[in-house]
Protein backbone atom coordinates (compact mmCIF):
# COMPACT_ATOMS: atom_id res chain seq x y z
CA UNK A 1 0.00 0.00 0.00
CA UNK A 2 1.35 3.55 -0.63
CA UNK A 3 0.45 6.65 2.16
CA UNK A 4 1.36 9.81 0.14
CA UNK A 5 0.63 11.74 2.60
CA UNK A 6 2.14 9.62 5.78
CA UNK A 7 5.82 10.98 5.84
CA UNK A 8 3.95 14.87 5.75
CA UNK A 9 1.59 13.62 8.67
CA UNK A 10 4.29 12.49 10.63
CA UNK A 11 6.68 15.32 9.94
CA UNK A 12 3.38 17.70 11.05
CA UNK A 13 3.37 15.62 14.95
CA UNK A 14 6.47 17.31 15.49
CA UNK A 15 6.27 20.84 14.28
CA UNK A 16 5.39 24.03 15.46
CA UNK A 17 1.36 24.18 15.10
CA UNK A 18 0.31 26.50 11.78
CA UNK A 19 -2.40 28.04 13.47
CA UNK A 20 -3.03 30.94 16.32
CA UNK A 21 -2.44 29.42 19.27
CA UNK A 22 -5.97 30.99 21.01
CA UNK A 23 -6.99 31.22 23.46
CA UNK A 24 -3.96 31.09 24.82
CA UNK A 25 -2.30 33.86 23.02
CA UNK A 26 -5.29 36.23 21.87
CA UNK A 27 -4.91 37.61 18.64
CA UNK A 28 -6.67 41.33 17.71
CA UNK A 29 -9.72 41.44 15.66
CA UNK A 30 -9.74 42.02 12.04
CA UNK A 31 -10.08 45.57 10.99
CA UNK A 32 -13.97 46.77 10.80
CA UNK A 33 -14.90 43.60 13.20
CA UNK A 34 -18.39 44.70 14.65
CA UNK A 35 -17.90 42.89 18.18
CA UNK A 36 -20.39 44.23 21.55
CA UNK A 37 -22.56 47.57 21.35
CA UNK A 38 -20.96 50.49 23.25
CA UNK A 39 -24.05 52.71 24.27
CA UNK A 40 -22.84 56.12 25.72
CA UNK A 41 -25.94 57.57 27.44
CA UNK A 42 -24.49 60.36 27.94
CA UNK A 43 -24.29 61.62 24.18
CA UNK A 44 -27.86 60.03 23.68
CA UNK A 45 -30.53 62.35 22.02
CA UNK A 46 -33.17 60.08 22.64
CA UNK A 47 -34.42 60.11 19.29
CA UNK A 48 -35.14 56.09 18.87
CA UNK A 49 -33.63 56.51 15.13
CA UNK A 50 -31.50 53.08 16.24
CA UNK A 51 -34.94 51.27 17.61
CA UNK A 52 -36.51 52.03 14.23
CA UNK A 53 -33.71 50.74 11.97
CA UNK A 54 -32.91 48.02 13.83
CA UNK A 55 -33.51 44.62 11.81
CA UNK A 56 -34.07 42.12 14.87
CA UNK A 57 -35.37 44.43 17.38
CA UNK A 58 -32.76 44.28 19.49
CA UNK A 59 -33.46 47.86 20.58
CA UNK A 60 -35.81 48.63 23.06
CA UNK A 61 -36.62 52.03 24.68
CA UNK A 62 -38.58 52.87 27.46
CA UNK A 63 -39.39 56.67 28.20
CA UNK A 64 -40.48 57.31 31.85
CA UNK A 65 -41.59 60.61 33.17
CA UNK A 66 -39.27 62.00 36.29
CA UNK A 67 -39.41 65.37 38.07
CA UNK A 68 -36.20 67.34 35.64
CA UNK A 69 -37.80 65.89 32.02
CA UNK A 70 -37.77 62.41 30.98
CA UNK A 71 -36.05 59.49 31.68
CA UNK A 72 -34.81 57.31 28.79
CA UNK A 73 -33.78 53.92 29.09
CA UNK A 74 -31.92 52.25 25.90
CA UNK A 75 -31.74 47.97 26.06
CA UNK A 76 -29.30 46.04 23.21
CA UNK A 77 -29.76 42.35 23.44
CA UNK A 78 -27.35 41.37 21.33
CA UNK A 79 -28.86 37.69 21.33
CA UNK A 80 -31.54 39.01 19.06
CA UNK A 81 -28.60 41.93 17.01
CA UNK A 82 -27.42 40.74 13.77
CA UNK A 83 -24.65 43.28 14.17
CA UNK A 84 -25.15 44.97 10.83
CA UNK A 85 -24.30 48.42 12.35
CA UNK A 86 -27.78 50.33 11.19
CA UNK A 87 -27.81 52.13 14.39
CA UNK A 88 -24.59 52.78 14.58
CA UNK A 89 -24.77 54.69 10.87
CA UNK A 90 -28.42 56.45 11.74
CA UNK A 91 -27.08 57.59 15.22
CA UNK A 92 -26.64 61.08 14.60
CA UNK A 93 -24.94 61.63 17.74
CA UNK A 94 -22.52 58.64 17.27
CA UNK A 95 -23.89 57.28 20.82
CA UNK A 96 -23.82 53.86 19.50
CA UNK A 97 -20.56 52.28 18.57
CA UNK A 98 -19.23 48.48 18.22
CA UNK A 99 -16.22 47.47 19.80
CA UNK A 100 -13.52 44.60 18.66
CA UNK A 101 -14.10 42.22 21.31
CA UNK A 102 -14.98 39.22 20.17
CA UNK A 103 -15.31 37.22 23.62
CA UNK A 104 -19.27 36.90 23.57
CA UNK A 105 -20.02 33.64 24.69
CA UNK A 106 -22.31 33.83 27.66
CA UNK A 107 -23.88 31.34 29.60
CA UNK A 108 -26.53 33.89 31.42
CA UNK A 109 -28.57 36.22 28.73
CA UNK A 110 -27.84 39.43 31.33
CA UNK A 111 -23.87 38.87 29.89
CA UNK A 112 -25.27 39.49 26.59
CA UNK A 113 -27.15 42.90 27.29
CA UNK A 114 -25.81 46.31 27.30
CA UNK A 115 -28.22 49.55 28.31
CA UNK A 116 -28.19 52.88 29.52
CA UNK A 117 -30.01 55.64 30.79
CA UNK A 118 -30.27 59.79 30.50
CA UNK A 119 -32.60 62.53 31.81
CA UNK A 120 -33.97 64.32 28.92
CA UNK A 121 -34.45 67.95 30.51
CA UNK A 122 -38.04 69.29 30.35
CA UNK A 123 -37.49 72.98 28.40
CA UNK A 124 -39.49 75.57 29.83
CA UNK A 125 -42.35 76.90 27.79
CA UNK A 126 -41.79 79.70 25.40
CA UNK A 127 -44.03 82.73 26.28
CA UNK A 128 -45.58 84.04 23.24
CA UNK A 129 -43.96 87.78 21.99
CA UNK A 130 -46.95 90.48 22.87
CA UNK A 131 -47.25 94.12 21.49
CA UNK A 132 -47.43 95.79 24.62
CA UNK A 133 -47.26 99.21 23.08
CA UNK A 134 -51.28 99.53 22.36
Amino acid sequence: MDFPFAKQAIAQLFSKPSCDMYPFVPSDAAPGYRGRIKYDPEKCLGCGMCARVCSGNAITILKEPVEEGEKITLTFNMGSCTFCKMCADFCSSKSITFSDDYHMIATKEEDLIETGSHIKIKKAPVKPVTDEKK
